[in-house]
């Protein structure tokens, strides 16, 4: 037989009812291929999605859904372009597909085209406050489009939700030193001379360890702004950082008669008397703070020590027992517990908190050693 007559068998064959029903069989059916197509999203198999649904929106391609999914597996292997096609198609037919909008919005957005996706995300946002996908393309999309101020809400509220999250915590601070940085610029071209670019130099002089330089600009924000809460604090602080204790201690008074009820304030004042060894004073405004913040450690501490120089044994025990509970690892006050315990006879319980500091001493130490070393090598 000729090999004309071999492909005009073929051909008779191929078109023989016997074998057009048998291909027919073995075509999936449109339930199938939807099933085929949601396990391959779910086993994260996209490309495998991907060609099943291209078969799905052929066999019906008015089903929102099958583009919906087609767009995710196209989305999730980065073919944006085509994903954003898929997507535009479902939201036609069916506009209140949620996961369709957002991932439009995130093609957009992986595409460059922050015209279309800022505004996808905006009103996602609307629904989606707590999800840190949203949130967080909202808040990089703003910031790469300078909107500072609307990046960092967005990206402190995207490191609330993913606090461990080394990315989140990344932009919150980038955006932070962008709206900080945009400020200052403008602060400068508006008030060169008011006591806010004084005291945002000496700020920026206390950073760098220029203490008596820091001091001058924060004496010129107060000549020039002597109410303004927080001035004399600052002051303060740089004084008794200094030693320059009688200083620290006018300013701080100076500080509670502009911010009376100030814990803090009241804190500080109990420690420079504590440190000028002026025992019931001391004991009078730490107290104060600790009426005002019954939570501020330092506070018991400093007065447990105030506590332990005036022989109130019990008293002093009480509070660093507290100051423990919240702050085991600070080496100090298991060091006073100690002494305290074994001036009671409670030899137990001193050996109990001297091996506690005796720990937490070699720990401190072995972490230097390493600092030290690692510094040797860089």
């Amino acid at each position: 037989m000729s090999q004309p007559c071999l492909l005009f068998l073929g051909l008779s064959l191929l078109s023989s009812p016997m074998l057009v029903e048998t291909a027919a069989a073995q075509t999936p059916s449109l339930a199938d291929l939807s099933t085929q197509g949601r396990v391959a999203l779910k086993e994260q198999q996209f490309d495998r999605a991907e060609k099943v649904y291209e078969q799905v929106v052929k066999l019906d391609p008015r089903s929102a859904e099958a583009h919906s999914n087609l767009g995710l597996a196209l989305y999730m292997q980065g073919s944006y372009r085509r994903a954003i096609s898929e997507l535009r198609r479902a939201l036609e037919i069916d506009s209140r597909l949620d996961r369709a909008q957002v991932l439009l919005a995130l093609s957009y957005f992986n595409s460059g085209d922050l015209e279309r996706a800022i505004p996808l995300l905006e009103k996602a946002y609307q629904n989606k406050k707590d999800d840190p996908v949203v949130v967080a393309h909202l808040g990089l999309a703003y910031l790469r489009e300078e909107k500072d101020d609307k990046a960092l809400v967005m990206l402190s509220r995207w490191a609330e939700l993913e606090p461990q999250s080394p990315d989140a915590l990344y932009f919150k601070g980038k955006a932070s030193l962008y709206v900080a940085s945009n400020s200052f610029v403008q602060l400068t071209k508006v008030g060169p001379d008011s006591y806010r670019m004084f005291q945002l130099r000496a700020e920026m002089l206390r950073q760098q360890g220029l203490n008596p330089a820091a001091i001058n600009e924060y004496k010129k924000a107060i000549d020039q702004k002597p109410d303004a809460a927080g001035l004399h604090y600052a002051l303060g602080l740089l004084y008794r950082e200094t030693g320059r204790l009688d200083e620290a201690l006018a300013e701080f008074n100076e500080e509670l008669k502009i911010s009376p009820g100030d814990a803090m304030t009241d804190y500080l004042i109990g420690d420079v008397y504590r440190q000028q060894n002026k025992l019931d004073s001391a004991q009078q405004y730490l107290a104060d703070a600790l009426n005002l913040q019954p939570g501020l450690a330092d506070a018991q501490l400093d007065l447990a020590k105030v506590y332990n120089s005036q022989g109130k044994i019990d008293e002093a025990i009480k509070l660093l027992q507290t100051f423990v509970a919240v702050k085991p690892d600070e080496q100090e006050p298991h060091y006073l517990l100690f002494n305290l315990y074994k001036q009671r006879g409670q030899m137990e319980e001193a050996r109990r908190e001297l091996q506690i500091f005796e720990e937490l001493k070699r720990k401190a130490s072995d972490q230097e050693e390493k600092r030290m070393r690692l510094d040797s090598i860089n």
